[in-house]
């Protein structure tokens, strides 16, 4: 029996690893991901959180900020794929690499798929790990929790382009409602008019005078997180005076009635010690 050539043998089990930072800058870096990074020749990162990249730069000796090539007022398609071709280049030529993104890596981050696409196709191996998401971040900022009524997402202008159907017994969240109908990088406020579709659409299902928050994230953990509460017939005029990110949630209009009693009744009576019948 011959002995494995140790030389030969693959020192980690991937070639390009992504993690997620969470959100609230280096506060929200897991364990898990600060190991990772560690392993890596050379780090990538996509985020504007406060002093991201000097962090990452104490755990990987190569850094490079991904996010200088967003050009404001140009499309953000070909960005991503520029920001995709720059990992995958650097895995071929030195592996293993990582892309460190805010959030989770597959919660609104195009990067990830487009490498997962490309990667198969070089023999790169990919490893993707979690990280804390806007959607966690959004529970905690409102103070919910989804296990009662469920919960459905959207994202603001995939809602319009395909008029996806609206369960208003159900909690919704929109994302990227700021960036309604723009695929580019915002370079000035928006004017009320471009969110008027999406406050048309959501109408078709909601009162106007139903309640709903619009979410933003801290970033930082000295700052604090801004909940401000709309009427839903004023979303367009919120929407242009706000920041170009944040997070609309709508909670239900009322709740769906039961239609299994019987399993209701066993739901709720099952486990317990019940007087027996004489």
């Amino acid at each position: 029996m011959t002995e494995p050539d140790l030389a030969a043998t693959p020192v980690w089990p991937f070639d390009i690893a992504i993690v997620g930072i969470g959100i609230v800058g280096t506060h929200q870096l897991t364990r898990e991901a600060e190991a990772v990074i560690r392993r890596c020749n050379r780090t990538f990162v996509i985020a504007d959180g406060y002093g991201i990249p000097d962090y990452i730069a104490t755990l990987c000796p190569r850094v490079t900020d991904l996010g200088e090539l967003y050009e404001p007022g140009r499309n953000r398609g070909p960005t991503y794929h520029k920001m995709a071709a720059e990992v995958v280049s650097a895995a071929v030529s030195n592996p293993p690499v990582c892309l460190a993104t805010y959030g989770h890596p597959w919660v609104y981050c195009y990067p990830t798929t487009l490498i997962n696409q490309a990667a198969p196709l070089l023999g790169l191996r990919v490893d993707v790990f979690p990280g804390i998401s806007a959607f966690d971040t959004l529970l905690v900022d409102l103070g919910t929790d989804i296990a009662a009524n469920g919960i459905q997402m959207y994202e603001a202008t995939d809602l319009l382009i395909r008029r996806r159907p609206i369960q208003n017994d159900v909690a919704c969240v929109i994302w990227q409602p700021t960036v309604t109908g723009d695929p580019t990088c915002p370079s000035q406020p928006y004017p009320a008019e471009q969110f008027k579709p999406l406050q048309d659409y959501l109408l078709r299902f909601y009162p106007d005078d139903h309640e709903a928050s619009l979410v933003t994230t801290k970033t930082h953990p000295l700052m604090r997180s801004v909940v401000k509460r709309l009427r839903l017939g004023g979303l367009a005029a919120t929407l242009a005076g706000d920041p170009d990110v944040g997070t609309l949630y709508i909670p239900a209009l009322h709740q769906r009635p039961i239609e299994d009693d019987a399993l209701m009744e066993f739901m709720m009576t099952a486990g317990t010690d019940t007087p027996s019948q004489s």
